[in-house]
């Protein structure tokens, strides 16, 4: 009679176990929010201020990935949400001494393909002070 109460305990505990650990993938899962992604023009002149923003942009919170293009001046950033906001990117954008134009994801991606469709020309090497 012992045993047969101790494997019933057994069963319930395993059940148990069981449903905490679907439970805890379960709340896992669902906290795993989507990645967002925004695209900013910007005013870079050369590779050293792509450096800037690439080094400043990679710590801010929640960037996932980044992509940031001197040549069209262009960046592409990104997200987890609830990390961080469009807002609070192109305010970091700006901190640097950089604008930061919202654009969609097709006009990012325009601009990218007119850009390599034109080819990179140096017209006068320009570097602007940054504050």
């Amino acid at each position: 009679m012992r045993s047969y109460k101790l494997k019933i305990v057994s069963m319930k505990n395993l059940v148990v176990l069981i449903v905490l650990i679907l439970g805890v993938t379960f709340i896992a899962t669902a906290q795993k929010s989507e990645n967002k992604v925004v695209c900013f023009k910007t005013d870079m002149d050369c590779s050293m201020c792509e450096k800037t923003i690439t080094e400043h942009l990679k710590f801010e919170k929640g960037v996932k990935d980044l992509k940031v293009d001197h040549v069209s001046n262009t960046i592409l950033i990104e997200y987890k949400e609830g990390k961080n906001t469009d807002d609070g990117f192109a305010k970091s954008i700006e901190k640097k001494g950089y604008k930061a134009e919202k654009i969609s994801k097709a006009d990012y991606e325009k601009v990218l393909k007119e850009t390599a469709e034109k080819g990179h020309v140096h017209e006068a090497e320009i570097h602007k002070v940054r504050k």
